[in-house]
């Protein structure tokens, strides 16, 4: 039986200031760095359980731009990969954020959470994350690895401005005219700042200085530099998140080797597209051709409208999903089930909220 190995980085880069102002992914000012923790409970008990301090939660279940999360997609596609026979591995990388409050599932093989609050980005690469998809890599499974970080686009579009002269817009979870604003000056600043006292692009000093970079890019860089030279690299699941820290690796000739990028086909549109022709010409990138506009359900309308574009894995899960013949259809259907048992959740507690007030 064939394995799907699902693995995440969670991360977020709470020394930036103001991240709640920055980002869609969250819920407000001190909670952000709650998020990945959550997103990852919700793939895989098909419910958030990690509580946000001083806030009771209710409402529809959806985004602040009325999307889905990709959390409640990537989980879907895995229930169905799951349904189809799939053996299905998950794992979850927690680079000083929460642990991820979660019980043993049934259709988890593998049910695994590493790091938390305090830890160490280099040991817990090293124990953990590079033994555990070289293991996958040794056995012949499909490994995905994909992300969640809040705030890190900041940082990943400043890497790729210094390592590719483009002026690229400050991209992200959001389409919100004043946190693109505030992402834009920070963003300027951090710019400036590093060419003050650097003239070009250099990995150390970047890596070397918390104020350039995030865990999630500290932990790609790592694992890239140390990969076992015989084995296939994971399937990176991801946009520029993924992007920024392999084409520095490769700039510091630290990746040798060809990777595989899966992403959904909205992160390719804009500044995405003309990152991409800095990769080389052995790398291959994947984008999904799923068109959500298939969907009756307007919280999946909105990816194609590009107020959500990635996260979670999506684009890895949805590629793959097309790569092992599922159709359009079948992959829609399978989302819209999980939304509408996402959605559910909500009503059930919006249900009991109304009984207790009366």
């Amino acid at each position: 039986m064939k394995t799907i190995c699902f693995n995440i980085l969670n991360g977020a880069a709470t020394h930036l200031p103001g991240l709640h102002q920055l980002s869609d992914a969250g819920v407000g000012q001190n909670l952000m760095h709650l998020t990945p923790t959550r997103d990852t409970e919700l793939i895989t008990c098909g419910q958030s359980k990690t509580p946000l301090p001083g806030i009771r939660l209710s409402g529809d279940g959806l985004l602040s731009n009325h999307g889905v999360s990709p959390a409640v997609l990537t989980r879907g596609l895995l229930r169905m990969f799951y349904k189809a026979g799939y053996q299905i591995e998950f794992n979850s990388f927690n680079f000083n954020v929460p642990l991820p409050q979660v019980e043993q599932q049934a259709w988890l093989t593998v049910n695994q959470h590493f790091g938390g609050i305090n830890s160490d980005t280099n040991n817990l690469v090293n124990k953990y994350l590079l033994p555990t998809l070289t293991s996958q890599a040794e056995r012949g499974c499909f490994s995905i690895l994909a992300e969640c970080g809040v705030g890190g686009t900041t940082f990943s579009t400043l890497w790729l401005r210094l390592l590719t002269g483009l002026r690229l817009s400050p991209a992200g979870s959001t389409q919100d005219k004043k946190k693109l604003a505030v992402k834009s000056k920070i963003l300027n600043q951090l710019e400036q700042t590093y060419r003050h006292d650097n003239h070009k692009f250099e990995l150390g000093k970047l890596l070397a200085d918390t104020q350039f970079h995030d865990e999630i890019q500290l932990a790609i860089c790592t694992l890239v530099h140390q990969w076992p030279s015989h084995l296939p690299l994971p399937n990176f699941a991801g946009g520029m998140m993924f992007v920024a820290p392999l084409l520095a690796a490769r700039h510091a000739n630290t990746l040798n080797q060809a990777v595989n990028i899966s992403t959904t086909r909205w992160v390719l549109h804009g500044d995405g597209l003309h990152v991409l022709n800095h990769l080389s010409d052995d790398d291959i990138i994947n984008a999904n051709t799923t068109n959500f506009n298939y969907s009756s359900l307007n919280c999946l309308n909105v990816y194609e409208q590009g107020q959500v574009v990635e996260g979670c894995g999506l684009g890895g899960c949805l590629v793959l999903a097309e790569e092992l013949g599922w159709s359009e259809q079948n992959i829609i259907e399978s989302l819209e089930q999980a939304v509408h048992c996402h959605l559910n959740h909500f009503l059930d507690e919006n249900f009991s909220l109304e009984e207790n007030v009366a």
